[in-house]
């Protein structure tokens, strides 16, 4: 799982130890204005800082100067008039006796970029992330700000953290979403030179309700709002990471958050849309852009939901919230990771929606809109806005029809220009129409840029998931004296010696990599021998070699932070441990273990593997010695 436990749990830390407030008792800018910053341009430039009750300052922002009264609390402010993009400008506050100045002052966009632990994945994680931070730091005009991970019972000013310029340093943790959609807008000669100010203030394992004022949530029954990991309470993330920023003009909102409230997905649309009002208000800008990133393919459940319905949520809240747009992710990985490393896709979708909508660039943004849906008999024919091709050239897919009952069957699919006709076996009378409805769309109608049909439906049935899951194969293996069977998430579902089985059966049983939201998939299979499979992801591997009596089992840990392997045992097995060997017995057969860390009491194996390292765990199958025999009888 990409969006580690460990990383979440340093972020908890940060809850305690991040500052509240920061003020000097001499004369300075407020904590949004720091060195390296980047200022929205043609817009109004207010401009904060503290100093001596009662006096006064004279701040000045390249060729403007302006006067300004320090109130008795302490704080100044000034406005100065729009500006182009440009600089580098020096910003200068001075009381006649002390002069503060901050330096590489950019005038161009900032842009917000929050939401949970897929916003939040460094650019080191990423797909091409390595690609995307030396191409970054090759550019002088885009900046960094990142915001601490942290809450607070009541809206803060302190922004708390410093802008920066791009390097390997500042990239390899910063948002790699953000990075992406950076480094993709800047490849259009028209804003190539345009200064950036991309903010990352994002969280992981957190929901919408703690991103929203406190007071301001709609009126939702309590059993259908979602809470945050870490015992984050409502709108403690909107007070320590988002009105600290409200000193800052910005040029729009990107939002990558829904996860964590999947399992409630009739209400979401309701509060993010109350959300983007809210921070609207926030920043006094009524028309604030807003991306939607919908959620990407995931096999996996929430409160026994796909994510079809919270896609729909956020569908419907782009749709009812005025300059607000939805970019659609179902296509850009397979769906066997929460958190999957395919980013990029992401984060240049991001900047075809900012460059069409925002900066009226002559681009295709988006993919076909679906327009008139008509039922003609036996068939159905839905009409789309442009001319239509399938993603791999392909038979089309991701279509199903019901009729009056309900009962939905996958669609024959045939394309005639901009236009779908469909037809499904055995529904002679069909009524609704869906398409690339499931956790993981098999769908792949685009338009001619490659971009995806989002998913809709013209049913009204209320949230449901009763679907068929594709799985991967399941293999087995047969030893002398021993058979091993594969499960589909990528584990050792089952381990059979002398006619009995050692591996519990229940759910989580087998072999596992526990993570916070469950058991962490090795979802590529492949078979390397006669004798040897592996199991593996993009940082993480399970390879069995199997001998007459013997397996060896190898688990390398390529990623950043430590895994917990672990054998769960059937309630039958004896377990006795001697340092890093276990000998596991069921009635008079044997196995031995050799190289684990430790036994748990409810019978459980773990072995624990450092990052960038592996464990090879020995099994030896010990068989009783055969009866003895007598010649002649």
């Amino acid at each position: 799982m990409k969006a580690s436990f460990t990383r979440m749990f340093r972020a908890l830390a940060l809850l305690a130890a991040a500052p509240l407030c920061a003020f000097s008792a001499g004369l300075d800018f407020g904590s949004a204005f720091s060195p390296g910053m980047v200022l929205q341009r043609d817009a109004a430039i207010t401009i904060t800082g503290h100093g001596s009750a009662g006096g006064s300052v004279t701040v000045s922002l390249g060729p403007q100067k302006r006067p300004a009264k320090v109130g008795q609390d302490g704080s100044w402010k000034v406005d100065f008039a729009a500006m182009e993009a440009g600089g580098p400008h020096s910003l200068e506050a001075s009381d006649g006796k002390e002069t503060t100045t901050v330096g590489d002052v950019l005038v161009g966009d900032v842009w917000i970029f929050s939401g949970q632990s897929n916003m939040q994945m460094g650019l080191d994680e990423a797909v091409r992330g390595s690609e995307a931070v030396a191409s970054l730091s090759q550019d002088p005009v885009i900046r960094l700000l990142t915001m601490p991970k942290a809450a607070a019972d009541t809206p803060q000013s302190d922004v708390g953290a410093e802008w920066r310029t791009c390097t390997p340093d500042s990239l390899k943790k910063f948002s790699a979403v953000a990075g992406f959609f950076a480094l993709h807008l800047h490849k259009d000669p028209a804003l190539a030179k345009v200064p950036l100010g991309i903010v990352d203030s994002s969280f992981g394992g957190t929901c919408v309700e703690a991103w929203t004022p406190q007071g301001t949530l709609p009126d939702i029954p309590q059993d259908q709002l979602s809470p945050s990991m870490f015992g984050i309470r409502q709108g403690a993330l909107f007070n320590r990471m988002i009105a600290p920023l409200s000193g800052l003009r910005v040029r729009g909102v990107a939002w990558y958050q829904g996860e964590g409230n999947a399992g409630h997905p009739t209400v979401y649309s309701t509060l993010l849309k109350n959300m983007i009002a809210q921070w609207r208000k926030q920043w006094n800008a009524p028309e604030l852009p807003f991306f939607i990133v919908q959620l990407p393919a995931f096999d996996g459940k929430m409160g026994g939901l796909d994510f079809s319905w919270l896609r729909e949520a956020q569908a419907q809240a782009c749709k009812e919230s005025p300059k607000t747009w939805l970019a659609v992710t179902y296509d850009t990985t397979a769906g066997t990771d929460l958190h999957p490393l395919e980013k990029e896709e992401i984060g240049r979708r991001l900047s075809l929606l900012a460059a069409k909508e925002v900066y009226g660039r002559e681009v295709v943004a988006r993919g076909p809109v679906v327009g008139n849906v008509a039922v003609e008999g036996e068939r159905v024919v839905v009409s789309f806005d442009e001319t239509l091709k399938t993603a791999n050239g392909g038979r089309l897919t991701g279509f199903s029809l019901a009729g009056a009952d309900g009962d939905y069957r996958y669609a024959d699919a045939r394309l005639e220009g901009k236009k779908v006709v469909l037809r499904a076996e055995g529904i002679s009378r069909p009524e609704t129409v869906r398409h690339a409805w499931s956790g993981q769309p098999d769908a792949n109608l685009t338009n001619a840029a490659g971009l995806p049909a989002a998913p809709f439906r013209t049913d009204t049935l209320p949230p449901k998931t009763i679907a068929f899951q594709p799985l991967p194969t399941v293999y087995r293996l047969e030893g002398r004296s021993y058979q091993l069977e594969t499960g589909s998430p990528g584990n050792i579902a089952s381990l059979v010696a002398g006619g009995k089985q050692f591996l519990s059966a229940e759910p989580g049983g087998g072999t596992s990599i526990p993570t916070f939201f469950g058991p962490r998939r090795l979802p590529v299979m492949r078979a390397s021998g006669p004798g040897r499979i592996t199991f593996s992801d993009s940082s993480a591997s399970l390879e069995i070699a199997c001998a007459d009596d013997t397996l060896e089992w190898t688990i390398r840990n390529d990623g950043k932070d430590p895994i917990d392997f672990h054998i769960a045992l059937a309630p039958q097995v004896q377990v006795a441990v001697d340092g890093r060997t276990a000998g596991l017995s069921r009635e008079e057969i044997k196995l031995k273990i050799e190289g684990i860390d430790h036994a748990d009491p409810g019978g459980r194996i773990v072995a624990k593997v450092k990052p960038h390292d592996s464990v090879v765990l020995r099994l030896t199958v010990v068989t009783p010695p055969p009866p003895k025999t007598t010649e002649g009888r």
